[in-house]
């Protein structure tokens, strides 16, 4: 483990002095690298607390396992090691922070707002400038706008501008909805950053009244927004989704589809046939996962799960809309179905969903983070094998367990698109002819999408680490080769059918259920329009998805398992590009298996080939251009993925 660390022989070494003496902890730095070392000296077990402040924002890496702890931040850094026990730490600022980890603490030095008028003193009012009440309740909403919700915004996952500057921000609708559950402010702020198109978010705020301020604010921890006064009253004020009773008040009101005022419109609230077999328990207990995504989700115990939408899009949700289809008109088993659902209706008639309500499916966690720790797993396996030189070939399958699963996995996915491409009547949803314009279009849009991705990659090309920057080189080189490649790869004529499909079809989107796999989210690609998203196109889109995530997660993990051991990449690396194979290739031929006869996968095999390849250069492309703008640390991954596809489609080899 030494030899992979420069600073354990070099470098600034920095004890750090804990309050617990019996703990011996220091720093190891040398250039970029910084390595953390923890010992109990007591042969009792011991808690530490390490003031690391200065290297907040960084994850620590356990040298030995390579397991991910929480981040660093201002707070002392808490341990706990048994006796004699000790850490080793890199810390990372290249490792995603642990997808289990919840930021539960409340934003520092939070303002305190004056509310004369309850909910009122956020609302509009109409009168002259010296009616003193107006002017300050105009002066609390002007704080709340710029003080409260400007820096709340910016740290939350699900504000789509991170990154921009915020020019303004407002309220553009809000009102009270009370119910006998309680009473919330719901708004829409809109924003406006430099170089983006104007965003509008749904954010519903509670405020908690009552003494003992403090322990409040570690109750709702990151949902507190500002501290509020009215007369001698004091509270909180704090997104209401992290409050019991407001999420019951919304099932509650989806089950009695009832109607409510809102602003210039209304709230409409529904339910689907679903409803009563599923909602058996509104009392059942709340939870909130750890990890925070594009939306905000919670559980009603095991019984159902409520996703708040954050980003306000005009439109048919496409979630909602697949999962009515997939529920009521064409059923798939291995979905959550829909129970209910909460709209904004304009006086227009336009309307936009803010809320949906699925039954809950016991699951054992994403396929992304099981194919992670599989991989993890097998590695470290296979270095123990190397270690005792076993080196005879082995008559077994190593994989034989993990590839049933992905054929599982093909199987569901082609029964998936069957469901989607039934004739129901549904014209949102009935199957269409390919036509040679839709070809065409397929086409170009590929064609455009390397342009740009080609551009923009040699722009970028100064600014890249030497291993992108070798990689880069070889796909601009590639430039000719690959607009003849994507020329190629397109038939004049098809005779399949375009549908609706998944949309965003990756690992991340699968929960393994027992032996078995459950297909989640049918939002679509949140940076798509809502009409792009509703377009019917080629599923093969999915399986294009798919390969591309088993890609990702064969170079992730072998990039996490090595960060800290290089020496074993050369040993591991061929094992990591046979498990995308054999994964691929099982996905790939159960797909095929279940797909024939559906009336949108190509009845020439040749054809279904090479738009799958379309689609895996397609995604590829769209990868490179997320990872410049997003991940830099990442590039390599599309960028070699790119190169052996290119490379394998220049020997006429099309994508398995």
């Amino acid at each position: 483990m030494r030899k992979s660390f420069k600073s354990a022989g070099r470098g600034k070494l920095s004890f750090l002095e804990p309050g617990n003496r019996k703990v011996l902890a220091y720093i190891r730095e040398y250039e970029d690298e910084v390595v953390l070392c923890v010992a109990n000296l007591a042969r009792s077990p011991q808690a530490v607390e390490l003031n690391l402040s200065q290297y907040r924002g960084r994850v620590p890496v356990e040298l030995s396992g390579r397991s991910a702890f929480p981040p660093v931040g201002e707070l002392p850094y808490l341990l706990t090691l048994s006796g004699y026990g000790y850490y080793a730490f890199r810390l990372a600022t290249d490792i995603d922070v642990p997808y289990w980890h919840e930021e539960t603490l409340p934003r520092p030095e939070l303002p305190t707002l004056v509310l004369l008028e309850g909910w009122r003193t956020f609302l509009h009012h109409k009168g002259g400038a010296g009616d003193v009440r107006r002017a300050m309740a105009s002066r609390t909403r002007d704080q709340l706008q710029n003080d409260v919700l400007k820096p709340y915004l910016l740290t939350k996952r699900w504000f789509a501008a991170k990154g921009h500057a915020i020019n303004k921000l407002q309220i553009v609708e809000e009102g009270e909805w009370a119910s006998e559950f309680g009473s919330w402010l719901m708004t829409f702020i809109g924003v406006e950053c430099a170089d983006l198109d104007p965003q509008t978010y749904f954010l519903p705020l509670a405020v908690a009244w009552g003494e003992g301020d403090e322990e409040r604010l570690r109750a709702y921890g990151s949902w507190t927004l500002a501290k509020v006064r009215q007369k001698a009253k004091v509270g909180i004020l704090f997104g209401a989704f992290g409050e019991d009773s407001f999420c019951r008040a919304l099932v509650s009101a989806m089950g009695k589809n009832q109607d409510f005022p809102f602003g210039g419109g209304k709230l409409v609230f529904r339910s689907t046939s679903a409803y009563p077999a599923l909602v058996t328990d509104p009392s059942a207990e709340i939870r909130r996962p750890s990890l925070e995504q594009s939306n905000t989700g919670l559980f009603f115990g095991n019984q159902l799960y409520l996703k708040g939408y954050r980003r306000v899009q005009d439109g048919i949700n496409p979630e909602v809309e697949m999962g009515h289809f997939l529920t009521d008109v064409s059923p798939f088993p291995n979905i959550a179905p829909v129970a209910g659902v909460m709209d904004y209706v304009r006086k227009d008639g336009t309307a936009v969903t803010l809320a949906l309500l699925q039954g809950y499916r016991d699951n054992q966690g994403s396929g992304w983070n099981f194919a992670l720790e599989y991989l993890e797993r097998y590695f470290e396996a296979s270095l123990g094998e190397a270690r005792v030189a076993r080196h005879e070939p082995r008559d077994d399958d190593p994989h034989a367990g993990f590839l049933a699963l992905m054929r599982t996995l093909g199987r569901r996915t082609a029964e998936l698109h069957h469901a989607l491409g039934k004739t129901t009547g549904e014209g949102a949803f009935d199957p269409e002819p390919v036509t040679p314009e839709d070809l065409a279009a397929w086409k170009g849009k590929v064609h455009e999408d390397a342009v740009h991705t080609l551009d923009q990659l040699e722009g970028r090309r100064p600014s890249l680490d030497k291993s992108s920057h070798q990689a880069a080189d070889l796909i601009l080189a590639s430039r000719v080769a690959i607009m003849d490649t994507i020329e190629r790869l397109v038939p004049a004529t098809s005779t399949m059918m375009k549908t609706r499909y998944h949309g965003d079809y990756h690992l991340g989107q699968v929960l393994l259920h027992q032996d078995d796999f459950i297909i989640t989210d049918f939002e679509g690609e949140p940076a798509r329009t809502i009409a792009e998203r509703r377009m019917k196109h080629s599923p093969l889109r999915d399986v294009a998805g798919m390969l591309r995530s088993f890609s990702y997660a064969a170079a992730s993990s072998l990039d996490q398992f090595t960060a800290t051991r290089p020496d074993d990449r050369p040993l591991l690396g061929p094992l990591a590009n046979a498990w995308e194979q054999a994964a691929s290739a099982a996905f790939v031929e159960a797909y095929r298996e279940v797909a024939e006869g559906c009336p949108s996968y190509p009845a020439d095999e040749d054809e279904a080939r090479r738009l799958l390849s379309l689609f895996s250069v397609e995604k590829a492309l769209y990868e490179v251009r997320y990872e410049l703008d997003n991940r830099p640390t990442w590039l390599p991954i599309p960028l070699h993925s790119l190169i052996r596809l290119l490379k394998s489609l220049e020997n006429g080899e099309p994508r398995a």
